[in-house]
């Protein structure tokens, strides 16, 4: 898989920075994936103290796996950027919203994987619950918010980028794993 650089480039200002310019990406799904690698991070640092290994183990990959879903989110966005600006021309309205379709499908995706990365992080949080102590349940519950927070903005991002895409096998499934009844989009 090719990493975006710019992900891994310069500070938390240049991200903000970056995050805040007129520009596709890197927009909400990237702060959704952030969430939930701050989240998984957290509950590390939690397991860490409370000695559970496994859990720290476990909480690692979901901090990699949401790192990941930044540079994942920022490509497929900037596949549906790409869609969007592709010229109008006689003949292609079919081909070009097709192709819009297919990346806005693409693009929910990373995000999809952002909720079900949030929900593990959730069910982390359960387990060290009974062996926090102190200040490490503050920051339990701290990852808990922000794990929600960045599961909430994702599943808002799939049902955003789905809404318009006509039924599908492919738009049901996703939305199903979202636990979206199709009533609501």
């Amino acid at each position: 898989m090719a990493r975006d650089n710019d992900v891994d480039a310069g500070t938390v200002p240049d991200f903000l920075h970056r995050l805040s310019a007129r520009t596709p990406t890197p927009a909400g799904g990237a702060v959704a994936a952030l969430c939930t690698a701050q989240a998984a991070a957290l509950v590390a640092m939690v397991a860490r103290y409370c000695e559970a290994a496994e859990v720290v183990e476990r909480a690692e990959q979901l901090v990699a796996s949401a790192h990941e879903l930044v540079v994942e989110d920022q490509r497929a966005f900037g596949a549906v950027a790409a869609a969007w600006s592709a010229p109008r021309e006689a003949g292609t309205d079919d081909e070009r919203r097709a192709a819009i379709d297919a990346a806005l499908l693409g693009a929910s995706e990373p995000q999809a994987q952002v909720v079900e990365a949030a929900v593990e992080v959730l069910v982390l949080i359960d387990q060290l619950r009974p062996a926090a102590k102190g200040g490490l349940l503050s920051d339990l519950v701290a990852a808990g918010e922000v794990a929600r927070a960045g599961s909430a903005i994702a599943r808002m991002n799939v049902e955003s980028n789905v809404r318009t895409l006509p039924d599908s096998e492919s738009r049901s499934r996703l939305l199903r794993r979202m636990g979206v009844a199709k009533g609501r989009v």
